[in-house]
């Protein structure tokens, strides 16, 4: 039998992970909320794929809304402008320009902030006292995987601004496989204009406005011609798009899965007899890919999550048959 002094002992031990878990999710909520409601200048370093880039970031946030200035300071040049209603990508090497409608995809949008509290049934989250990035007092935040099918990750928060200094996602092993810190970081009270101009106007590139393409609009989920027979625990699926495909006798399927951190694609398209077909896993820093052939279709599963994760889907995806279909 438990004695009185040992279940008193458990019950303030859960007490105490549980407090700390509501601190966590506390933090991470207003970092989600700084970094749209700020006002910040900075430059930092984003290492994945093995190689290190430095970017440069300048958001605004004011009564139109929110700018947001990112452009390479090593490598390849390119410029990415985002406002309240479109992403501007100018790509030099390439010169071209590519416009989508606006969705928060830069390294520093807080991409786990989707459901909070759901998080917590699938990451054991906590804080982990605090430390110093670039002379700036930060408090740790952890999200550690319940399973094998997600990463982890480190975060550490500005206790001035609520914004996230560094960040690093790691492994089963808790090697980091993708990692980004600011080395510089100003708060101005104003930002002029100026500063959200690009340093090139892309005028005599070729431009392409993928606002105005037509066949990737949703599929609604009674008209879904595939399903996943295995998926890992907590994740939906969050959306499903129909291209035309480029080889134009058939049409690409996309479908993304989360778990409100963590998403995973599935693209699916149907392949020719002498076209080389994609077997097997791959991995580029945080990212894994698995591909198969499932009935003359090449099928894909990409994610930023482990091996384990887009190998047990890709390789449970079946074409619905004509009668399941309807």
């Amino acid at each position: 039998m438990i004695s009185r002094t040992l279940l008193l002992g458990l019950l303030l031990l859960t007490g105490t992970a549980l407090a700390a878990e509501a601190d966590a999710l506390h933090w991470l909520d207003r970092m989600s909320q700084a970094v749209q409601q700020r006002n910040y200048v900075g430059t930092f370093v984003y290492l994945h794929n093995g190689r290190m880039e430095t970017m440069r970031v300048v958001h605004r946030k004011d009564a139109d809304g929110e700018r947001e200035r990112l452009y390479s300071l090593t490598g390849v040049a390119r410029e990415v402008l985002r406002d309240n209603e479109k992403v501007t990508c100018i790509l030099p090497d390439r010169e071209s320009v590519m416009v989508r409608a606006s969705k928060p995809r830069s390294p520093l949008r807080s991409k786990w902030l989707q459901d909070l509290e759901r998080l917590t049934r699938y990451y054991d989250i906590g804080l982990d006292g605090q430390d110093r990035v670039i002379g700036r007092l930060a408090r740790v935040i952890v999200l550690q995987p319940r399973d094998q099918y997600r990463y982890g990750h480190r975060l550490w928060l500005d206790v001035e601004s609520d914004l996230m200094l560094k960040s690093v996602v790691q492994d089963e092993q808790g090697r980091a496989v993708e990692q980004m810190m600011f080395t510089e970081l100003e708060l101005p009270e104003s930002i002029a204009d100026a500063e959200l101009q690009p340093a090139l106007s892309g005028q005599d590139f070729t431009w392409k406005d993928h606002r105005e393409e037509g066949p990737g609009a949703a599929v609604e989920l009674s008209d879904l011609h595939w399903e996943i027979g295995r998926l890992p625990p907590g994740f939906q699926l969050k959306h499903h798009n129909r291209y035309t495909s480029p080889n134009h006798f058939d049409q690409l399927e996309h479908l993304v899965y989360g778990d409100g951190l963590a998403t995973i694609s599935v693209y699916i398209e149907a392949t020719d007899s002498g076209e080389d077909v994609i077997e097997g896993g791959s991995r580029r820093g945080a990212v894994n890919a698995f591909g198969t052939l499932v009935e003359g279709y090449q099928v894909m599963a990409v994610g930023e999550v482990p091996m384990e994760a887009v190998e047990l889907i890709a390789l449970s995806v079946r074409r619905l048959a004509e009668d399941d279909h309807d």
